[in-house]
């Protein structure tokens, strides 16, 4: 027989949990990464922006000193004072400039300086070539770009006269130092690390008093599965009192119909589903009359058709409930018919739920192998004989013949036995199927 589960519920939640509060750890501390390298971009350019503001304005103070020394005109002015300041390598702790140009959007010439020793000034003046020069609207314009593999900063600026008058565009590729980039590196590993390190103590923090909040809840839910539970096996027992039986046959039949599913590969939840239905399958009967459930002849024709209506009273009593709903396909179809003679609605084949023809099978067989006050219980041969025969017209053949596989097993462990076994049978398939491997009942 099935086996329940070796884990329980509050392992799986617990288990669940601390893996998903890893992940949210790791996925924080990688977007705070992400984010704080953006921001390392950011303030490099910020960075850069200022010294091209400041070297321009050099440049424009400079000219103008030399206009004012030797006569010399701004554009001669300018490219003096740009070859001494390239002369001076533009140099900054945090990197070079190593492309600078002056170009004027009224003329097409323009004045241009390279650093030559620069090992990647190959890759500078090819990206400068094949882009237009920008003309910034409104103040200055930068961006980060890659320059063979290696981040460059592109920056261009106005330049404006002693009247602040603009007389041109100053544009400028700044390289980062091996020093300024190794820095900048440092800076986003501890960064990183920081910031791991504070998710990963606050979620081990937080650990112990979610664990006892999850357990708390777990311990509601299983008390709720317990109370919901119990009220099904209730229910199941109310009418087989009511239809002066006993609720054994409920029990019985369940295990029946759940090894029969097994013996079939359905999943866990449609097995569920078929424990509740098996469980409420005659729950309708609350609703017949006891001169007709309690008659002990034969019924007659009009009886017969009252009786019929425990289907739709079944459904009727757990089509409120969210819990009991999913058992309806075994309550509305467990006696209808392969060949469409059966009721509710004469439905044939695979129009009846696959959980209803389940159920039919094992529901008959318990039926005629046990006692009834009426009748003393068929061998097992007659009652597969009788099953046989219902191949095609009752009974679903392939279920017939894959419960064939297994009825002389499941005979003798239930049919007949002692009723405490049978009971405590259906609590280990019960807690195997709705609670993970915890005992419930």
């Amino acid at each position: 027989m099935g086996k329940p589960r070796a884990r329980s519920l509050q392992t799986f939640v617990y288990r669940t949990l601390t893996i998903r509060l890893t992940l949210m750890a790791l996925a924080i501390g990688l977007l705070t990464a992400g984010v704080a390298y953006m921001m390392a971009r950011q303030n490099l350019s910020v960075l850069v922006a200022e010294e091209t503001r400041i070297e321009i304005q050099w440049l424009i103070l400079r000219a103008g000193s030399i206009i004012k020394q030797s006569g010399e005109d701004k554009r001669a002015a300018f490219r003096q004072a740009l070859d001494e300041r390239i002369a001076a390598r533009l140099g900054r702790e945090s990197g070079s400039f190593v492309y600078v140009c002056f170009y004027d959007q009224k003329s097409t010439d323009t004045e241009e300086r390279r650093d030559s020793g620069y090992e990647l000034i190959d890759a500078v003046v090819r990206f400068v070539n094949s882009t237009p020069r920008p003309v910034p609207e409104n103040g200055g314009w930068t961006e980060i770009v890659m320059l063979a593999n290696r981040m460059h900063v592109h920056v261009v600026m106005p330049m404006l006269d002693p009247l602040h008058h603009e007389v041109g565009y100053a544009q400028a590729i700044f390289a980062p130092s091996d020093a300024a980039r190794i820095n900048m590196q440092h800076k986003l590993r501890r960064t990183v690390f920081l910031t791991l390190l504070i998710v990963l103590a606050t979620s081990a923090l937080l650990y112990p008093v979610i664990l006892y909040l999850v357990g708390k809840l777990t311990l509601f839910s299983r008390n709720l599965l317990d109370a919901n539970l119990e009220t099904l096996t209730l229910l199941a027992s109310a009418i087989a009192k009511r239809d002066s039986d006993t609720d054994i046959h409920n029990f019985r039949v369940t295990l029946y119909a759940v090894r029969l599913a097994e013996a079939l590969r359905l999943p866990d939840d449609e097995i569920q589903s078929l424990i509740k239905g098996a469980f409420l399958h005659d729950v309708g009967k609350i609703g017949i009359r006891d001169n007709i459930l309690l008659k002990a002849g034969g019924l007659d024709e009009e009886e017969f058709s009252l009786m019929k209506d425990h289907v739709r009273h079944g459904m009727d009593i757990i089509g409120d409930s969210g819990w009991l709903r999913d058992g309806g396909p075994v309550v509305a179809g467990h006696h209808e018919k392969f060949d469409g003679s059966g009721y509710p609605q004469g439905k044939a084949g695979a129009a009846i739920p696959l959980l209803a023809r389940i159920f039919a099978v094992g529901d008959v067989f318990d039926a005629l192998t046990s006692r009834r006050p009426y009748k003393e219980p068929l061998s097992y041969e007659a009652a597969m004989s009788i099953l046989r025969q219902g191949r095609g017209s009752h009974f679903d053949p392939g279920i017939v013949d894959a419960f064939a596989g297994i009825a002389p097993e499941l005979y003798r462990s239930y049919s007949g036995g002692d009723e405490q076994e049978v009971r405590d049978e259906l609590k280990v398939v019960i807690a195997r199927y709705f609670s993970n491997g915890e005992m419930l009942l």
